[in-house]
């Protein structure tokens, strides 16, 4: 006699189920069956059929599914500022363009509405987690929670003026009320507080310091732009008599876990540093060329045993949140820099922007493979597509030809956020009028500004 099948709470079925898991990387004609926020099951159609059953199921028709996106940095509400000021050196674009509009039109509505916008995209685009740095971090949280998106939200510190006039000891006062607030929180929200530092150059050494103390006492990583430019490089040697990594590995900072963005500028025995302390390497392909910052020797990071994932950074240097480009760019970037087309295959890359990348962030055992006991963060993706025809390798065909376009559905804790055009959390339309309203006031100041 036949067992009773297990009611559960969906199925997700695809021609393909690609897991970024070792044990089973690719099952064709594929299911995976979601319980309570959990995978419960992952195989082959017939299998997962004979053993699950669920009032909610998804066609799989012409369609991968495969772990959701991990966008290891970003600064969320800065989808605001996209397109406000481009084609300008980095120093330059900060200290002339982003903090005088910022310190004028930053405010708790222009985060939500920032963030609501970035969300909106990243749903749209397949991305079910990112990393967020920038202010008022509360708001940030909020929407994320509201949404539904899984975000860890930085509590950052930054010793420079802002328009709030909050100085830096307050700062580090609400770090620590949003980490235990949002703490509290962690079986209700998808929410994750952590600790944020902007950069050497916006820190002193004793805020470096207390940064990495406050992440030690608290258990959290710290999420910190590290040598992403060559002004970086030239400030720690003119301050410090070092690297940017040398110096931080100098007061030890790399004791907690360490989300690192950009890491651009790096010598060979500070690559072996990166590995050695296990830091978490976010590579923003995008914006560190459209500023000019340089290219990341990934290929490197990935010999010497670095993890690395991927980010889009803000939408004010991309100018989008899309990781579908993130990973082509990626891909090509090494490749011609190296001049070795075998360099960054396209299993390599999706790594990054799934399993390495959630290994990166901290959230490895959690999300990032299709593994029974992961959080159910996944995503379905259409295969058919006139720029997706023929297909003969899935892995290449993600990397090289998909678009987030070509996103069906996206799915965080189990729960649909986005189902064949459908957003199932927020309203567009209303977060596109908020847009309409912020933006005028942006518009505003800019003509006063310039």
């Amino acid at each position: 006699m036949n067992s009773p099948r297990q009611v559960v709470d969906r199925i997700i079925f695809g021609d393909y189920v690609l897991t970024l898991d070792d044990a089973r990387p690719i099952v064709s004609d594929g299911a995976v069956a979601i319980d309570q926020g959990r995978i419960v099951a992952v195989g082959c159609a017939r299998d997962v059929r004979g053993k699950f059953t669920s009032s909610t199921e998804y066609s799989g028709t012409d369609t991968v599914v495969l772990p959701g996106l991990v966008n290891g940095h970003t600064h969320a509400a800065m989808t605001l500022l996209r397109g406000y000021s481009d084609d300008i050196p980095l120093m330059e674009w900060l200290n002339e363009h982003i903090n005088p509009i910022e310190a004028a039109v930053v405010s708790e509505e222009f985060v939500r509405v920032g963030t609501q916008l970035a969300c909106w995209e990243m749903i749209r685009g397949g991305t079910t987690t990112f990393v967020d740095m920038y202010f008022f971090h509360h708001e940030t949280a909020t929407v994320v929670d509201e949404m539904g998106i899984r975000a860890l939200i930085s509590a950052s510190v930054v010793d420079q003026p802002r328009n709030d006039a909050i100085d830096i000891d307050d700062q580090w006062k609400q770090a620590k009320e949003f980490v235990l607030d949002w703490s509290a929180r962690s079986q209700h929200t998808t929410v994750s507080p952590i600790l944020g530092g902007h950069a050497i150059y916006t820190l002193k050494r004793k805020h470096l310091i207390q940064l990495r103390e406050i992440a030690m006492e608290y258990e959290l990583p710290v999420h910190i732009h590290v040598a992403e430019s060559q002004f970086e490089t030239n400030y720690t040697q003119t301050t410090y008599g070092n690297t940017p990594i040398n110096f931080l590995e100098s007061i030890d900072f790399f004791e907690p876990h360490v989300i690192a963005a950009h890491v651009i500028w790096s010598t060979a025995q500070e690559i072996d540093i990166l590995a050695q302390r296990k830091v978490g390497v976010i590579h923003n392909p995008t914006s560190n060329t459209k500023i000019a910052s340089g290219i990341a020797p990934i290929a490197k990071y990935l010999d010497a045993g670095v993890t690395v994932g991927l980010g889009t950074d803000g939408a004010a240097t991309n100018n989008d949140l899309d990781m579908w480009e993130e990973m082509r760019l990626a891909a090509y970037l090494q490749k011609v820099s190296t001049m070795d087309p075998t360099v960054l295959p396209a299993k390599v890359v999706l790594e990054m922007a799934t399993s390495k990348g959630a290994e990166a962030i901290g959230l490895g055992s959690e999300i990032g493979k299709l593994r029974e006991g992961m959080r159910a963060d996944v995503i379905q993706v259409g295969l058919k597509n006139a720029h997706q025809l023929p297909m003969y390798d899935i892995e290449s065909h993600l990397v090289y030809a998909t678009h987030a376009s070509d996103v069906n559905r996206a799915f965080v804790e189990g729960k649909c956020l986005y189902n064949d055009g459908e957003y199932l959390t927020f309203d567009p339309t209303e977060v596109r009028q908020k847009v309409s309203q912020v933006t005028d006031t942006i518009r505003n100041c800019q003509k006063t500004l310039h």
